[in-house]
């Protein structure tokens, strides 16, 4: 059910967005179920001190990520998950035994997340995450730079998993977690790497490389691992149930 909050403060978070966070947790968390109706316009005025344009913007957002959904004239209900949903993993791309694999640790860590990170993972700025960076090389040759960013709550012992030995860090988080993948968004370009991108692959600038940015969640709507990577040559996906 919701509850009533001070939280919103005049600083360099907009309102719309503080209003945005308290709503999202709360519907993250449970708190406002599947089928519930949010407060309602004059509800979150009262409530919070706010403007109405204030409040319809963090509306309109919740509604693009698909948090809501909005009858006209009734209000805004929270969307249901959906009921046919069932878990699924990656495949990790079969690889000759004789080619000697191995992973650089560049970042294991937990920090407080970003502000533009929890954004995407639909988290309070501040709380806490997983950050890891790794290389993988195949002889001398970097093939692949990767970077993930994943709520501490998903698998805490994370950090302190040996990774160089860890081939597909998804099969581990989806083998220990007792978070199901329900879903995933996959985003795939290819294109020249500038100066940044070129020293993760110790490679040149403008040099072509594929560039993969993969958001997966543990509910319809429920954000869980946010993952960039930059693949030199070649990149395989495989979808198993």
């Amino acid at each position: 059910m919701f509850q009533k909050s001070s939280g919103i403060v005049t600083g360099a978070i907009p309102k719309y967005r503080q209003l945005l966070i308290i709503l999202r947790n709360q519907i993250l968390k449970g708190e406002i179920a599947p089928g519930e109706r949010i407060p309602s316009e004059e509800e979150l005025i009262n409530t919070y001190g706010l403007s109405r344009g204030t409040v319809r913007k963090a509306i309109a957002q919740l509604e693009t990520e698909r948090l809501i959904e909005t009858e006209h004239g009734v209000g805004s209900f929270v969307r249901a998950l959906h009921p046919n949903a069932v878990p699924f993993r990656f495949l990790s791309p079969n690889e000759p035994a004789d080619q000697s694999a191995r992973y650089e640790i560049l970042a294991q860590e937990a920090i407080p997340a970003p502000l533009d990170i929890a954004e995407k993972l639909k988290l309070s700025p501040g709380a806490t995450l997983i950050h890891i960076a790794r290389r993988k090389r195949v002889g001398n040759q970097v093939v692949l730079y990767s970077e993930r960013f994943l709520n501490m709550n998903i698998l805490p012992s994370l950090v302190n998993e040996d990774l160089t030995k860890v081939g597909s860090i998804h099969d581990l988080l989806v083998g220990s977690s007792e978070y199901p993948l329900l879903r995933a968004e996959i985003e795939i370009e290819a294109h020249l790497i500038n100066e940044d991108e070129a020293r993760l692959l110790e490679a040149n600038p403008g040099d072509s490389a594929i560039v993969i940015t993969r958001m997966t969640y543990t509910a319809p709507n429920r954000p869980a691992v946010w993952y960039w990577g930059l693949f030199k040559d070649q990149y395989h996906i495989g979808v198993q149930v």
